[in-house]
């Protein structure tokens, strides 16, 4: 497996089959416009996941002072699922810290790799639910793939 960043907009617009899963009520409109966001943004990073010479893994990463990072999505093609594609990812982001808000889909996934994980309620659109706050102290400095 190899970790790289992505920083064209070609490339990333063809990591809509894997990304998708991670986000609410995808389409493929919704994605380009996140994208076109994310790649606007210098805090942002995207990176993939190659396994077996193809992207099998992509995540968002906005960067904050002192490498802190946020995992603004994750997502693993259903295909290779369970196989330490996402966990690899975490394990190679160049940061010194990491957090994520989740919900109860993803929230055994952070706790398998290690993050202590706070349970809070919010609203949305006049609905309680549910959500969890990750966070994982890396102690390291990767300051470059």
């Amino acid at each position: 497996m190899k970790l790289i960043e992505l920083t064209d907009r070609a490339e990333v617009a063809k990591l809509y089959g894997v990304y998708k899963h991670c986000v609410y009520m995808p389409t493929q409109e919704k994605f380009n416009k996140k994208v076109d966001a994310f790649l606007k943004n210098d805090s942002i990073k995207i990176f993939a996941c190659l396994y077996n010479d193809e992207i099998k893994g992509v995540t968002v990463v906005s960067f904050t002072e002192d490498h802190k990072a946020e995992i603004v999505g994750i997502s693993v093609d259903e295909s290779v699922r369970h196989k330490g594609i996402g966990s690899f990812m975490i394990k190679e982001l160049p940061a010194n810290s990491l957090y994520a808000e989740t919900d109860d889909d993803a929230v055994g996934f952070y706790r398998k790799n290690g993050f202590a994980v706070t349970k809070f309620l919010e609203n949305y659109d006049g609905e309680t639910v549910t959500r969890y706050k990750c966070e994982l102290p890396l102690y390291r400095s990767k300051t470059t793939l």
